[in-house]
């Protein structure tokens, strides 16, 4: 049967059902039966709401037999109905004058009602929602609602006497002296009816445990749907028949309502919110009832009322709830929540609490296991993996709880901030709790709000690592400024012992052998002048060895020539070849040109064989290179301390040194220089 056919037959279904339902409602008016007024109407309006159902399952899901189920369960209610009102209408008003009467009275008013009680009763709690049945040992359920059928339906089908709809029209078909013999069997086919309707329940329940997903949650709906239904029809006899009227039409709708809602939309609507506000409304308006019959009743009939409404009572008892109202509210919820989620919080709890613990938590040890617990506690998860990307592209993980990390997880919802990933939240439930709506959409809204503060540990992280970063360079600056100023001293001493050990004692004795001179010039006039001669070749190399220490001091030819001239002029003193090539060096501030001429001095230093030196000038600093400058030893850490304080770089391969300073890391090393003589706690930051 094709998908069309079916619709059309459902719907057809339906509208004959409708058909039925309104003509019984007419003609049980024009009978005068009791079944008249607003229960009749709200009773075919309640019946017709399944056939409604059944059309639209069919419509949509032509292969689902519940779609069938409760458009056959319509019409063989509306048929019942107005079955039963044709009957009364033939038999009884015309005198069998219209055809078919007391048939049809057999079929409705007889026995009809036995496969509507265990379609309702039996099938489909025993086949809800799948259409199957659990598994085939459960069969024996079948074969005892069919039983039931069977027992129920011939006693009912031949019993003499009038009939069980219609007590105005006597069976037709009825065995005279067979009413024990049927009375018996009508009370047999109590036993299969008790055996499959436990066992249906037991199926549902069974069903209910083992069911995930979509089908768990329509089962829920079911079962709601079923407690609604059957509180009108358990609390016959106690409570005053208008309430029963106002409990049946209010609780009643309930169960197509949730078949609907089971059947079609279950993805749009979930169960565990509707149960919460009907515990908490239901248990108000209990409250509010127990309070007005309190005060107004109990309080009226001890101070002996009339029987009127006493107003100070009824002002006093709407006092007493508007003052209590709040925290019973409050109270019942929290008793409906522990009903309901059990241990986890609301949805709304778990937002707002994560919302509030993000607040000052942007550190990674207390934002991922807050983020980890928000999650495992909106859906009761057995464990929560939290992961966080980092730039580098190394990642963080974070456990909850911190065992069995290595199970899979059920769900893994990847978190993004502006479309670029960040982390991922995975999160594992119990194997018979399967996830909810509910769930799918806590831990979406959960993703969406980890976004932001996953970036926020990011860029905490890389502020963490950037401070350390700084606070490592600093402390190498120090350090290498400690060197350089331990390197100065001890320059300085070495000059003052250089001066102090040839300078200064070769002017000693040059003075005196001026104050012999003065003394020969009267006595030996030609000893006096060999001496002044001696002596001025003496002054003249001092004076060189002043000139030499200058220029290891500074050389004047770097201050006005620059750099590569300044080397050239070096090397020429050092009686070993060695290759000067320069390449765009322009002029640059003293303290690089003099950092880089003091380290190829240094390198330079003691050299044996052929060497080069190479300088080449960049937009960005200036690059220097010494080939074949053979083992540095101490030297290479004071060629360092001076390039790394102006924020340059060196490495050396045992025979070639490199180095490199930049024009901009020189100038914030010197302002950083500049900053720490001054005594300010200014930091400054590329």
């Amino acid at each position: 049967m094709s998908g069309k056919t079916a619709a059309r037959i459902a719907w057809a279904s339906a509208g004959f059902a409708a058909a039925m339902g309104i003509g019984g409602l007419v003609a049980n008016q024009v009978v005068g039966l009791e079944l008249t007024g607003w229960k009749s109407i709200f009773l075919v309006a309640w019946v017709l709401t399944f056939a409604l159902l059944g059309a639209l399952i069919v419509s949509r899901q032509p292969s689902n037999v519940f779609g069938w189920i409760f458009t056959l369960t319509a019409v063989l209610i509306t048929f019942n109905l107005a079955g039963g009102a044709y009957a009364n209408f033939a038999v009884i008003k015309q005198r069998g004058a219209w055809p078919a009467g007391q048939a049809i009275a057999w079929l409705a008013g007889g026995w009809n009602w036995i496969p509507i009680t265990a379609i309702l009763l039996i099938f489909i709690p025993l086949l809800f929602p799948s259409g199957r049945l659990l598994s085939a040992r459960w069969r024996w359920v079948v074969w005892c609602g069919a039983a039931f059928v069977l027992l129920a339906a011939i006693p009912n089908a031949l019993l003499p006497g009038p009939l069980f709809d219609t007590p105005r029209i006597r069976n037709p078909v009825g065995i005279e002296g067979s009413a024990n013999l049927l009375d018996l069997i009508r009370t047999l086919s109590l036993i299969p009816a008790v055996a499959g309707v436990a066992g249906a329940l037991a199926t549902l329940a069974l069903r209910l445990r083992r069911a995930k997903g979509q089908e768990h949650q329509q089962l829920k709906w079911f079962v709601y749907g079923c407690v609604l239904f059957m509180i009108p029809l358990l609390v016959k006899g106690p409570v005053p028949v208008q309430i029963q009227d106002i409990l049946t039409v209010v609780l009643w709708p309930a169960l197509p309502i949730s078949l609907g809602i089971a059947m079609l939309k279950y993805r749009l609507y979930d169960i565990d919110p509707v149960i919460n506000k009907s515990l908490v409304f239901g248990a108000l308006a209990v409250f509010i009832t127990a309070v007005y019959v309190g005060v107004v009743v109990g309080i009226g009939a001890l101070i002996g009322g009339t029987g009127r409404p006493n107003l100070a009572l009824s002002i006093v008892a709407t006092a007493i709830v508007a003052i209590a109202f709040q925290p019973v509210r409050e109270r019942v919820q929290r008793i409906a929540n522990a009903l309901v989620y059990g241990q986890r919080a609301t949805p709304y709890q778990v937002m707002a609490n994560f919302a509030e613990r993000m607040a000052g938590a942007m550190s990674l040890d207390q934002a991922l296991p807050k983020l980890a617990e928000a999650a495992a506690g909106g859906v009761a998860a057995k464990a929560v993996r939290i992961r966080l990307f980092l730039p580098d592209g190394s990642e963080r993980s974070v456990f909850w709880p911190e065992i069995d990390q290595a199970a899979p997880f059920d769900r893994i919802l990847p978190v993004s901030y502006r479309g670029a990933p960040v982390g991922e939240v995975a999160v594992r439930k119990a194997v018979n709790e399967p996830f909810t709506p509910t769930d799918n959409k806590l831990l979406g809204d959960l993703a969406t709000q980890a976004g932001v503060v996953l970036h926020n540990v990011r860029l905490t992280l890389e502020l963490e690592a950037g401070l350390a970063q700084i606070s490592s360079q600093a402390e190498q600056l120090r350090t290498s400024r400690d060197r350089i100023v331990r390197a100065r001293d001890e320059e300085r001493r070495r000059l003052e012992e250089t001066i102090r050990r040839s300078t200064e004692e070769q002017l000693i004795q040059i003075r005196s052998e001026l104050a012999t001179t003065v003394l020969e010039l009267t006595v030996e006039p030609d000893t006096a002048v060999r001496s002044l001669e001696r002596m001025t070749k003496a002054t003249t190399a001092v004076l060189e060895e002043l000139r030499e220490l200058a220029r290891g001091i500074y050389p004047p030819v770097l201050e006005s020539q620059g750099l590569a001239a300044a080397l050239k002029s070096h090397v020429s003193r050092l009686g070993v070849v060695v290759d000067v090539e320069s390449d765009a060096v322009d002029r640059y501030p003293s303290e690089i040109e003099a950092a880089i001429y003091f380290c190829c001095v240094e390198a330079l230093r003691g050299v044996a064989g052929p060497a080069a030196v190479g300088l080449r000038g960049r937009g960005a600093g200036v690059d220097f290179s010494i080939t074949g400058c053979g083992p540095l030893d101490g030297r290479l850490l004071r060629i360092e301390d001076r390039v790394e304080a102006l924020g340059g770089t060196v490495q050396f391969d045992g025979n070639r040194l490199v180095g490199s300073i930049p024009i901009d890391q020189f100038f914030f090393a010197a302002a950083q220089a500049a900053v720490s003589r001054s005594g300010s706690n200014l930091d400054l930051e590329m």
